[in-house]
Protein backbone atom coordinates (compact mmCIF):
# COMPACT_ATOMS: atom_id res chain seq x y z
CA UNK A 1 0.00 0.00 0.00
CA UNK A 2 1.51 3.35 -1.07
CA UNK A 3 0.36 6.21 1.16
CA UNK A 4 1.00 9.94 0.88
CA UNK A 5 0.58 11.74 4.21
CA UNK A 6 0.46 15.53 4.51
CA UNK A 7 0.81 16.89 8.06
CA UNK A 8 3.08 14.40 9.83
CA UNK A 9 4.74 16.90 12.19
CA UNK A 10 1.52 17.51 14.13
CA UNK A 11 0.65 15.59 17.28
CA UNK A 12 -2.10 13.51 15.67
CA UNK A 13 -0.23 13.30 12.35
CA UNK A 14 2.79 11.73 13.99
CA UNK A 15 0.72 9.12 15.80
CA UNK A 16 -1.36 8.32 12.71
CA UNK A 17 1.73 7.73 10.57
CA UNK A 18 3.35 5.68 13.34
CA UNK A 19 0.26 3.46 13.54
CA UNK A 20 0.02 3.05 9.74
CA UNK A 21 3.73 2.20 9.54
CA UNK A 22 3.33 -0.80 11.86
CA UNK A 23 2.31 -2.74 8.76
CA UNK A 24 5.65 -2.95 6.94
CA UNK A 25 3.85 -3.45 3.63
CA UNK A 26 2.67 0.14 3.87
CA UNK A 27 5.13 2.52 2.21
CA UNK A 28 4.43 6.00 3.55
CA UNK A 29 5.64 9.22 1.97
CA UNK A 30 5.34 12.25 4.26
CA UNK A 31 5.76 15.83 3.07
CA UNK A 32 7.43 18.41 5.31
CA UNK A 33 6.82 22.12 4.74
CA UNK A 34 10.41 22.90 5.82
CA UNK A 35 13.75 21.14 5.89
CA UNK A 36 13.92 18.45 8.57
CA UNK A 37 16.51 20.36 10.64
CA UNK A 38 14.46 23.56 10.52
CA UNK A 39 11.85 22.11 12.85
CA UNK A 40 12.25 22.67 16.57
CA UNK A 41 10.76 21.79 19.90
CA UNK A 42 8.06 19.12 20.02
CA UNK A 43 7.67 18.87 16.21
CA UNK A 44 11.36 18.06 15.81
CA UNK A 45 11.08 15.50 18.60
CA UNK A 46 8.24 13.75 16.74
CA UNK A 47 10.05 13.77 13.39
CA UNK A 48 13.24 12.38 14.92
CA UNK A 49 11.30 9.41 16.23
CA UNK A 50 10.06 8.36 12.79
CA UNK A 51 12.96 9.54 10.62
CA UNK A 52 14.75 6.19 10.58
CA UNK A 53 11.65 4.08 10.04
CA UNK A 54 12.44 2.11 6.88
CA UNK A 55 8.94 2.30 5.40
CA UNK A 56 8.56 6.06 5.99
CA UNK A 57 10.07 8.54 3.55
CA UNK A 58 10.23 12.23 4.54
CA UNK A 59 10.21 14.77 1.70
CA UNK A 60 11.64 18.18 2.67
CA UNK A 61 10.28 21.62 1.74
CA UNK A 62 7.09 20.45 0.05
CA UNK A 63 3.80 22.24 0.67
CA UNK A 64 0.38 21.13 -0.49
CA UNK A 65 -0.14 22.36 -4.06
CA UNK A 66 3.36 23.71 -4.72
CA UNK A 67 5.58 22.58 -7.63
CA UNK A 68 7.35 19.86 -5.64
CA UNK A 69 4.04 18.50 -4.40
CA UNK A 70 2.58 18.39 -7.90
CA UNK A 71 5.73 16.67 -9.24
CA UNK A 72 5.44 14.12 -6.44
CA UNK A 73 1.91 13.29 -7.60
CA UNK A 74 2.96 13.10 -11.25
CA UNK A 75 5.81 10.67 -10.51
CA UNK A 76 3.93 8.44 -8.08
CA UNK A 77 0.62 6.62 -8.00
CA UNK A 78 -0.52 6.53 -4.41
CA UNK A 79 -3.23 4.17 -3.18
CA UNK A 80 -4.22 6.58 -0.40
CA UNK A 81 -3.63 10.29 0.14
CA UNK A 82 -4.13 11.52 3.71
CA UNK A 83 -4.80 15.26 3.82
CA UNK A 84 -4.06 16.00 7.46
CA UNK A 85 -2.54 19.44 6.87
CA UNK A 86 -3.88 22.80 8.01
CA UNK A 87 -2.51 26.14 9.10
CA UNK A 88 -3.08 26.12 12.87
CA UNK A 89 -0.97 29.00 14.21
CA UNK A 90 -3.03 30.99 16.73
CA UNK A 91 -6.03 28.74 15.96
CA UNK A 92 -7.73 29.67 19.24
CA UNK A 93 -7.64 33.43 18.63
CA UNK A 94 -9.90 35.11 16.10
CA UNK A 95 -7.76 38.25 16.33
CA UNK A 96 -4.45 36.50 15.63
CA UNK A 97 -5.48 33.64 13.34
CA UNK A 98 -4.82 34.50 9.68
CA UNK A 99 -7.90 33.21 7.86
CA UNK A 100 -6.79 34.37 4.42
CA UNK A 101 -3.34 32.78 4.72
CA UNK A 102 -4.82 29.55 6.07
CA UNK A 103 -7.07 29.13 3.04
CA UNK A 104 -4.13 29.72 0.70
CA UNK A 105 -1.95 27.18 2.57
CA UNK A 106 -4.74 24.59 2.87
CA UNK A 107 -5.95 24.70 -0.75
CA UNK A 108 -3.08 25.99 -2.91
CA UNK A 109 -3.59 24.98 -6.60
CA UNK A 110 -6.22 22.55 -5.41
CA UNK A 111 -7.82 21.86 -8.79
CA UNK A 112 -4.43 21.12 -10.37
CA UNK A 113 -3.70 18.72 -7.50
CA UNK A 114 -6.97 16.81 -7.85
CA UNK A 115 -6.75 16.70 -11.61
CA UNK A 116 -3.42 14.84 -11.29
CA UNK A 117 -4.45 12.34 -8.61
CA UNK A 118 -4.96 8.85 -9.99
CA UNK A 119 -8.66 7.97 -10.17
CA UNK A 120 -8.12 4.79 -8.13
CA UNK A 121 -6.65 6.76 -5.23
CA UNK A 122 -8.68 7.24 -2.04
CA UNK A 123 -8.52 10.59 -0.26
CA UNK A 124 -8.71 10.78 3.55
CA UNK A 125 -9.53 14.24 4.95
CA UNK A 126 -8.85 15.22 8.55
CA UNK A 127 -11.38 17.67 9.94
CA UNK A 128 -12.17 19.13 13.35
CA UNK A 129 -15.29 18.96 15.48
CA UNK A 130 -14.98 22.74 15.84
CA UNK A 131 -15.86 23.44 12.20
CA UNK A 132 -19.28 23.52 10.55
CA UNK A 133 -20.82 20.04 10.53
CA UNK A 134 -24.17 19.88 8.76
CA UNK A 135 -25.14 16.42 10.06
CA UNK A 136 -24.73 17.61 13.67
CA UNK A 137 -26.14 21.12 13.17
CA UNK A 138 -22.80 22.53 14.31
CA UNK A 139 -21.63 25.95 13.16
CA UNK A 140 -17.94 26.91 13.08
CA UNK A 141 -16.69 27.90 16.51
CA UNK A 142 -14.05 30.39 15.31
CA UNK A 143 -12.05 31.53 12.27
CA UNK A 144 -9.96 28.37 12.39
CA UNK A 145 -13.18 26.36 12.18
CA UNK A 146 -14.30 28.52 9.25
CA UNK A 147 -11.01 27.86 7.43
CA UNK A 148 -11.39 24.11 7.97
CA UNK A 149 -15.00 24.21 6.74
CA UNK A 150 -14.15 26.10 3.56
CA UNK A 151 -11.13 23.87 2.89
CA UNK A 152 -13.22 20.73 3.35
CA UNK A 153 -15.93 22.04 1.02
CA UNK A 154 -13.31 22.64 -1.68
CA UNK A 155 -11.80 19.18 -1.22
CA UNK A 156 -15.25 17.56 -1.44
CA UNK A 157 -16.04 19.57 -4.57
CA UNK A 158 -12.95 18.39 -6.43
CA UNK A 159 -13.24 14.82 -5.19
CA UNK A 160 -16.73 14.72 -6.70
CA UNK A 161 -15.67 16.54 -9.86
CA UNK A 162 -12.84 14.09 -10.55
CA UNK A 163 -14.73 11.05 -9.22
CA UNK A 164 -12.34 10.30 -6.37
CA UNK A 165 -13.47 8.30 -3.35
CA UNK A 166 -12.99 10.18 -0.10
CA UNK A 167 -13.54 9.79 3.63
CA UNK A 168 -13.61 12.42 6.34
CA UNK A 169 -12.62 12.07 9.97
CA UNK A 170 -13.72 14.71 12.47
CA UNK A 171 -11.21 14.95 15.32
CA UNK A 172 -12.23 16.12 18.79
CA UNK A 173 -9.82 16.66 21.72
CA UNK A 174 -6.98 14.12 21.45
CA UNK A 175 -4.39 13.69 24.21
CA UNK A 176 -1.32 11.51 24.73
CA UNK A 177 2.47 11.41 24.51
CA UNK A 178 4.14 14.14 22.44
CA UNK A 179 1.04 16.35 22.68
CA UNK A 180 1.06 20.13 22.57
CA UNK A 181 1.12 22.18 25.78
CA UNK A 182 -2.60 22.18 26.40
CA UNK A 183 -4.87 21.14 29.28
CA UNK A 184 -3.16 17.88 30.29
CA UNK A 185 0.32 19.37 30.08
CA UNK A 186 -0.80 22.23 32.32
CA UNK A 187 -2.36 19.88 34.87
CA UNK A 188 0.58 17.48 35.04
CA UNK A 189 3.19 20.25 35.22
CA UNK A 190 1.37 21.94 38.10
CA UNK A 191 0.88 18.67 39.99
CA UNK A 192 4.50 17.59 39.57
CA UNK A 193 5.53 21.02 40.90
CA UNK A 194 3.14 20.52 43.86
CA UNK A 195 1.05 23.45 42.71
CA UNK A 196 -2.70 23.85 42.40
CA UNK A 197 -3.92 24.23 38.77
CA UNK A 198 -6.85 26.57 38.17
CA UNK A 199 -9.40 25.53 35.55
CA UNK A 200 -11.12 28.55 34.01
CA UNK A 201 -13.87 26.73 32.07
CA UNK A 202 -14.90 23.60 34.00
CA UNK A 203 -18.36 23.41 32.44
CA UNK A 204 -17.40 23.05 28.79
CA UNK A 205 -18.56 19.64 27.58
CA UNK A 206 -15.85 18.15 25.37
CA UNK A 207 -14.94 14.82 23.81
CA UNK A 208 -11.47 13.83 25.05
CA UNK A 209 -10.01 10.86 23.18
CA UNK A 210 -6.75 9.10 24.05
CA UNK A 211 -4.38 9.17 21.09
CA UNK A 212 -3.80 5.39 21.07
CA UNK A 213 -7.52 4.79 20.64
CA UNK A 214 -7.84 7.53 18.01
CA UNK A 215 -4.86 6.21 16.03
CA UNK A 216 -6.30 2.69 15.93
CA UNK A 217 -9.63 4.07 14.71
CA UNK A 218 -7.86 6.24 12.13
CA UNK A 219 -5.98 3.25 10.72
CA UNK A 220 -9.18 1.20 10.62
CA UNK A 221 -11.05 3.98 8.79
CA UNK A 222 -8.23 4.61 6.30
CA UNK A 223 -8.01 0.93 5.33
CA UNK A 224 -11.76 0.24 5.42
CA UNK A 225 -13.53 -0.70 2.18
CA UNK A 226 -16.77 0.80 3.49
CA UNK A 227 -18.62 3.38 1.39
CA UNK A 228 -19.30 5.44 4.51
CA UNK A 229 -17.88 8.96 4.13
CA UNK A 230 -17.95 10.82 7.45
CA UNK A 231 -16.60 9.36 10.69
CA UNK A 232 -16.81 10.75 14.24
CA UNK A 233 -14.37 8.94 16.60
CA UNK A 234 -15.37 9.52 20.21
CA UNK A 235 -13.62 9.20 23.57
CA UNK A 236 -14.85 10.54 26.92
CA UNK A 237 -17.79 12.94 26.54
CA UNK A 238 -18.14 14.98 29.72
CA UNK A 239 -17.59 18.36 31.28
CA UNK A 240 -13.98 19.41 31.68
CA UNK A 241 -14.41 19.01 35.43
CA UNK A 242 -15.60 15.40 35.17
CA UNK A 243 -12.75 14.49 32.83
CA UNK A 244 -10.15 16.21 35.03
CA UNK A 245 -11.36 14.41 38.15
CA UNK A 246 -10.96 11.05 36.39
CA UNK A 247 -7.57 12.10 35.02
CA UNK A 248 -6.49 13.26 38.49
CA UNK A 249 -7.16 9.80 39.92
CA UNK A 250 -4.92 8.18 37.29
CA UNK A 251 -2.18 10.72 38.05
CA UNK A 252 -2.43 10.08 41.80
CA UNK A 253 -2.22 6.32 41.31
CA UNK A 254 0.88 6.53 39.12
CA UNK A 255 2.79 9.16 41.13
CA UNK A 256 1.49 7.93 44.50
CA UNK A 257 0.59 11.42 45.70
CA UNK A 258 -2.56 13.42 46.36
CA UNK A 259 -3.13 16.54 44.28
CA UNK A 260 -5.68 19.33 44.09
CA UNK A 261 -7.38 21.40 41.42
CA UNK A 262 -9.43 24.61 41.62
CA UNK A 263 -12.44 25.19 39.36
CA UNK A 264 -13.45 28.75 38.54
CA UNK A 265 -17.11 29.74 38.47
CA UNK A 266 -16.62 33.26 37.10
CA UNK A 267 -15.48 32.70 33.53
CA UNK A 268 -17.54 33.72 30.52
CA UNK A 269 -18.10 30.99 27.93
CA UNK A 270 -17.62 32.29 24.40
CA UNK A 271 -17.65 28.89 22.69
CA UNK A 272 -20.54 26.39 22.48
CA UNK A 273 -20.93 24.68 25.85
CA UNK A 274 -21.20 21.25 24.21
CA UNK A 275 -19.03 20.13 21.28
CA UNK A 276 -18.65 16.36 21.00
CA UNK A 277 -18.59 13.49 18.54
CA UNK A 278 -20.34 11.04 20.85
CA UNK A 279 -24.04 10.72 21.60
CA UNK A 280 -23.91 10.39 25.40
CA UNK A 281 -22.62 12.84 28.01
CA UNK A 282 -21.20 11.13 31.11
CA UNK A 283 -21.58 12.66 34.56
CA UNK A 284 -18.94 10.37 36.01
CA UNK A 285 -16.16 8.62 34.11
CA UNK A 286 -13.29 6.24 34.70
CA UNK A 287 -10.29 6.29 32.40
CA UNK A 288 -9.73 2.64 31.49
CA UNK A 289 -6.50 2.97 29.50
CA UNK A 290 -3.16 2.07 31.06
CA UNK A 291 -1.42 5.44 31.24
CA UNK A 292 1.97 4.29 32.58
CA UNK A 293 3.72 5.05 29.28
CA UNK A 294 2.03 8.45 29.16
CA UNK A 295 2.98 9.47 32.71
CA UNK A 296 6.52 8.12 32.32
CA UNK A 297 6.89 10.39 29.31
CA UNK A 298 5.96 13.41 31.43
CA UNK A 299 8.01 12.24 34.40
CA UNK A 300 11.13 12.25 32.22
CA UNK A 301 10.17 15.46 30.45
CA UNK A 302 9.33 17.56 33.50
CA UNK A 303 11.63 16.24 36.23
CA UNK A 304 14.98 16.12 34.41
Amino acid sequence: MKILFVGVSSFTGYHFVKKLSENKKNKITCTLTKNFNSYNSIKFERLKLIKNNKNINLINKTKFGDKKFIQLLIKNKFDIICLHHALTKNYNSNLKFNLKKSLIENTRNIETVFKIIDRKTSVIVSNTVFQKIKSKNYESVNNYGISKSISYDKIKHFCKKYKLKYKSIFITNPWGTLEEKKLNFYLIKKWIENKNPIISHPNYIRDNIYIDKLSKLYKKIVLSKSNKIEYFPSGICSTNKVFIEAFKKKFEQFFNKKVKVTYSNKASYDQPICRINGNKISRKVKIKQNLNKYFLYYQRKLTN
